[in-house]
């Protein structure tokens, strides 16, 4: 049986949290929507080609996505 990590509560004044803004329209409601990537089989871990939904946040006035909600991979290694 697995167990489920353990839940942490937090008591964070929102008030004193900073809106983020559309980089464009300097909007604050974004809305969840996903980018689709499809891998091609020569790079798929499974050897097929593939379509992946990768979650983000779009501007719900202009639909821009800002540069910080956009998926980034880190290759480098340390």
């Amino acid at each position: 049986m697995r167990k489920s990590p353990p839940t942490v509560k937090m008591n964070v004044d929102m008030n004193l949290a900073t809106d983020v803004k559309c980089e464009a329209c300097e909007g604050i409601a974004f809305r969840s929507c996903f980018l689709v990537k499809k891998i091609s089989a020569v790079i798929s871990p499974t050897g097929q080609e593939t379509i992946v939904p990768v979650e983000t946040f779009a501007c719900n006035s202009c639909g821009h996505i800002n540069a910080q909600f956009m998926p980034t991979m880190i290759t480098e290694e340390k």
